[in-house]
């Protein structure tokens, strides 16, 4: 009887190594802000000291009578490039966003659509539009928080 059982279980302990190994260099490979997942979210996870609003020029945001010009466009373009500056990890999943960061939005329409928090430490992105937000590691987080923190 050990022996019918030896075989599966070592196949089974093998096939558990291989999934656990792909799921570990899911979870370390770098990504660019563009290829995170892109959803936006209704509000924040948490309670922002600061937003930023990003508007993308020649659109008509909320109920504006005027398209937004080049130089109204250029904080939000500052903020983009400062994201995808970054290259980011997967944080430890049990982590949870902190209070006092600086929410993300941007504006397409009547309403904002948050599309990413930052805490000081791990920038967050919402897996769907009212559910939970899951959290990434940049690889210099002093110059993205300095580079939000200047924004205007």
């Amino acid at each position: 009887m050990k022996k019918k059982l030896q075989i599966p279980l070592i196949i089974a302990a093998c096939l558990s190594v291989f999934c656990l190994g792909f799921l570990l260099a899911g979870m370390t490979i770098p990504r660019s802000f563009d290829s995170l997942p892109q959803k936006c979210g209704i509000m924040p996870p948490v309670q922002s000291s600061k937003s930023i609003g990003i508007v993308h020029e020649g659109t008509y945001p909320g109920f504006a009578d005027t398209p937004v010009t080049a130089e109204q466009a250029a904080p939000g373009r500052r903020v983009l490039y400062a994201l995808n500056q970054q290259k980011y990890t997967w944080a430890f999943p049990l982590l949870r966003p902190r209070d006092g960061g600086i929410a993300i939005y941007e504006m397409t329409g009547c309403s904002p659509e948050y599309i990413a928090y930052w805490d000081g430490k791990y920038l967050w992105v919402p897996k769907d539009f009212e559910g939970p937000w899951t959290g990434y590691a940049p690889t210099s987080p002093k110059e993205l928080d300095e580079a939000l923190r200047t924004a205007k």
